[in-house]
């Protein structure tokens, strides 16, 4: 069950988490492989300014958006940073994931009392198998 273990990655766009709208965005595994959640970051593009609200990224389902992980993004998280569940130790909710299983990336934005503030390209990397 366990032969075939591979490391499988997905990098969305830049989200600017200061200028837009939440978003999301639907995708699945690979087919016939089940996977766990190793990490889930940020690459930062520019630094974040949310000391009202911190901006994040969620996986999860349609039903539940951080079913599987929820990424908090502090306040002064740097330009050229990769920010990840080492930064935000609780962010890995649930790290198995079923095979064909639809995920959700929740991408909220943050809010600042002077500015808000913030880019990045949201990383999910999985362990799957078969």
């Amino acid at each position: 069950m366990y032969d075939d273990r591979k490391i499988f990655t997905v990098t969305l766009a830049e989200f600017d988490f200061g200028n837009n709208a939440d978003e999301t965005v639907n995708f699945r595994l690979p087919p016939g492989y089940q996977g766990k959640l190793i990490q889930i970051g940020v690459m930062v593009t520019e630094t974040f300014a949310c000391d009202s609200t911190v901006a994040s990224v969620g996986l999860g389902t349609s039903s539940d958006a951080d079913a599987y992980a929820l990424l908090n993004i502090a306040d002064g998280a740097a330009d050229n940073d990769f920010y990840d569940q080492t930064d935000d130790t609780d962010a890995i909710i649930s790290e198995d994931i079923a095979a064909g299983a639809l995920l959700r990336a929740t991408l909220t934005q943050s809010t600042d009392g002077s500015s808000d503030a913030g880019k990045g390209y949201p990383v999910f990397t999985f362990e799957i198998f078969k």
